[in-house]
């Protein structure tokens, strides 16, 4: 079941078992979860997603994202929670062009024990929904080709309305659409 969190920004996904995850805004006080998030990626997830790999690309990310100032750069997380504590399972970042207003660089990362269920979509989906409120109508993701999931998932936010690729990477442009969310 899903519900509406206090804030307009957030939302709480609800299972039986009595665990949930929260699809919410990130920031300084989520610094340890960022951190620990990027330790357990898989070599093949880790390389999916920076293009790169290793504990200086995982410590940049961490401090660029706990500084986001949630106007330009959007950062949203799904963290799970059971009995057993809570851990931050997927990021999501929409990075205002500092050229176009309208547009933004669209990346997404999962633990690899979510995915493939569904999870990214839902979160871009969120995020895609509190972009297009700030201003953007257009996500830039830049992803090696033949990554179909981040293909489906942004596709799930809105139309392609660009693609080129080039030496393994392709650079895909999708229009927002305006009700992605509720």
């Amino acid at each position: 079941m899903v519900s509406e969190g206090a804030e307009t920004t957030n939302s709480t996904i609800r299972f039986a078992d009595n665990s949930s995850v929260e699809m919410r805004p990130l920031g300084v006080r989520d610094g340890r979860l960022l951190a620990a998030l990027a330790t357990q990626l898989s070599t093949e997830s880790e390389f999916r997603r920076f293009l790169a790999g290793g504990k200086r690309v995982h410590s940049q990310w961490v401090a660029r994202l706990v500084n986001a100032d949630q106007v330009d750069s959007l950062v949203d997380g799904a963290i799970a929670t059971n009995e057993f504590g809570s851990n931050l399972v997927a990021v999501a970042e929409s990075i205002r062009s500092p050229v176009s207003a309208d547009r933004a660089e669209f990346a997404l990362l999962a633990a690899d024990a979510w995915q493939n269920l569904g999870l990214g979509t839902l979160l871009a989906r969120h995020l895609a929904t509190r972009a297009y409120r700030s201003g953007v109508r257009f996500w830039e993701a830049v992803m090696l080709t033949g990554n179909h999931p981040m293909a489906s998932v942004l596709g799930s936010v809105g139309p392609k309305v660009e693609e080129h690729s080039d030496m393994g990477l392709l650079t895909v442009t999708h229009a927002l659409v305006p009700t992605v969310e509720g």
